[in-house]
């Protein structure tokens, strides 16, 4: 028999006391039968095991216990059968009793009680009951299953009694109505009056409707959703302009197409050709060919040369141009082999060449922007490329390579004119392939290339004009395109030269996509104060924010100091003099 700890005997001696202040008027023991009655051999604690449900602790852990001293506790089979199975693999996986491991008594102690921790789903049980070696989980409305953790679906009868929509969710449901009805109490729908909401239509007439409501206007007018008000009917459907129509609130516009050289006329709907009010030289020459034609920097003449013996490259042309950068001709093989490029570059001659892996960058001579006629000559003299500018050179090269590439017994050269035949990052020295120039009298190697020429004389978009100022000429039937991107934000400054031949036309403009940001255009009509006159206009979108009278269309070129369209004056409608 094992000594009983010192809580429990504390508790049983008060017990005992109590039984024998409680009995002491009825029993009386002599000192040998009450001697003879605390010498029997029994359990520890035997008193409680025979008045009340055996302790766990006392009776499986502090000693190992039996099936049937396991009942004693339970007091019941089911929960004994559920119980002492795992009594035993606690004992065998944390030891002997005796020990009294901690790992042990916690062990013992969670086997009966079903609940601890809970089976059951907590977000759908109320609570958990302890079946005796079993559990039953209490479910809230809407849920179900063992473990309370099937949602049922409310919905999937009669529609969770909801007059519109029914939406189930985790253990519950909510009913919804369609747009135009709101929610009384959980399942009804009632029309909702939007015509109560004095602004629902703005300055229309709001009429209400089951689940919905109309806006209405006036006879000849229309109801904008997006403005909550009546705009004027789009006059443009019925055909009143003869070209463009443009509809505006409670008006319209009409356009024409100055490409086609019309304007508007003074009622404002139909077309007229447009008056110049000079006649600009247009007459051509024949035997020259204008560089600018390709605004892409695409080479306006391609040529390949073929020679069974291997000649030295030369070219000779005479040459005018205006604009300070610019590619002439290109001549070698391809980007990877040798080529040389002769380009303008701050208003000379640059060569850049490159021989096999040696690149190289040549400017000298001096500035031939000035629109006057030069006579250019390159030629390999040795193993030199010489330029000449009026038959002086002005640049000298030493070079190791030819120009020509051995290709089947062939020597072959391509040449191009007006561009390069690769993308303009592969240059040597970045520069604007696009050159506005003319050439004429020209001979690549020894002159063998009449069929060009005919070319020439047959494209009348292919040569120069005769009588040529500085700037660039456009007939209106067409534009010069720039492709420009920024990372941030910009001020932009407009600075105009420009002798214009009409008093209509766009002379500059932003274009994102199918929108125009800003225009600057010449135009003889203001439609914000309906008079007829010239003006040089400045429109974001379609509103002018700022104007000028302008008689620019007098034969005479006219200036416009550089404007920063970003500060205040702009935007208040003033615009600088032009001279």
């Amino acid at each position: 028999m094992r000594r009983t700890p010192t809580k429990s005997l504390s508790s049983a001696a008060v017990l005992i006391l109590l039984l024998a202040v409680r009995w002491s008027h009825s029993i009386s023991l002599s000192p040998q039968e009450a001697n003879q009655f605390l010498s029997r051999h029994r359990r520890a604690n035997q008193v409680f095991e025979e008045t009340k449900q055996g302790h766990l602790e006392r009776e499986c852990v502090e000693e190992r216990c039996t099936k049937e001293e396991a009942r004693e506790v339970f007091e019941n089979d089911p929960e004994t059968d559920y119980f002492y199975p795992k009594y035993l693999a606690c004992v065998e996986k944390f030891g002997d009793a005796e020990k009294k491991k901690h790992d042990l008594i916690t062990c013992v102690h969670n086997i009966p009680d079903q609940c601890s921790p809970s089976p059951c789903n907590a977000r759908g049980t109320v609570r958990c009951e302890d079946k005796k070696g079993d559990f039953l989980c209490h479910c809230f409305t809407g849920w179900s299953g063992a473990r309370c953790d099937k949602d049922v679906d409310e919905c999937s009868k009669r529609n969770g009694g909801c007059d519109h929509e029914c939406n189930n969710t985790m253990g519950s449901y909510r009913c919804s109505c369609h747009q135009g009805y709101m929610l009384v109490g959980r399942h009804m729908c009632n029309d909702v009056d939007e015509c109560e909401d004095p602004g629902v239509c703005g300055t229309a007439r709001c009429e209400n409707k089951n689940g919905s409501y109309d806006c209405l206007c006036d006879n000849g007018y229309v109801y904008d959703n997006e403005t909550k008000s009546c705009v004027d009917v789009d006059e443009c459907e019925t055909s009143v302009c003869a070209e463009e129509c443009l509809n505006t609130p409670g008006s319209f516009r009409c356009f024409c197409d100055g490409r086609q050289g019309m304007k508007l006329g003074q009622d404002l709907r139909s077309c007229k050709p447009i008056t110049p009010c000079m006649t600009p030289s247009l007459k051509r020459n024949s035997r020259s060919l204008y560089l600018g034609r390709m605004f892409s920097g695409v080479p306006v003449v391609r040529l390949r040369f073929r020679r069974r013996i291997q000649t030295g490259f030369s070219a000779e042309f005479d040459f005018r141009t205006y604009d300070p950068e610019g590619v002439i001709f290109f001549a070698g093989g391809h980007l990877n082999s040798s080529w040389i490029v002769l380009a303008m570059h701050n208003g000379k001659l640059e060569l850049q060449l490159k021989y096999g892996a040696v690149s190289r960058v040549t400017s000298s001579g001096p500035v031939v922007n000035d629109g006057q006629w030069r006579k250019i000559s390159v030629e390999e003299q040795g193993r030199s490329l010489v330029i000449k500018i009026d038959r002086e050179a002005v640049m000298k090269i030493a070079v190791n390579g030819d120009l020509f590439t051995l290709k089947k017994g062939m020597h072959e050269l391509n040449l191009t004119v007006g561009g390069v035949p690769f993308k303009e990052d592969g240059l040597v020295n970045q520069v604007n392939p696009r050159l506005d120039g003319c050439m004429k009298e020209w001979r690549w190697l020894t002159g063998e290339d009449t069929s060009i020429q005919e070319t020439i004389r047959s494209n009348d978009n292919m040569q120069c004009f005769s009588t040529e100022d500085p700037g660039a000429y456009y007939p209106g039937t067409g534009f010069a395109l720039f492709n420009i991107s920024y990372d941030t934000s910009q001020n932009l400054t407009v600075h105009l030269t420009l002798r214009p031949t009409s008093s209509i036309g766009v002379l500059f403009a932003l274009v994102h996509q199918d929108r125009v940001p800003l225009s600057i255009a010449l135009a003889d009509y203001h439609p914000s104060t309906d008079e007829w006159r010239d003006y040089v206009l400045v429109s974001v979108g379609d509103t002018i924010i700022a104007s000028s009278p302008a008689p620019l269309c007098d034969g005479l070129s006219h200036d416009s100091q550089g404007h920063d369209l970003s500060k205040p004056d702009a935007a208040a409608g003033r615009w600088p003099d032009w001279t």
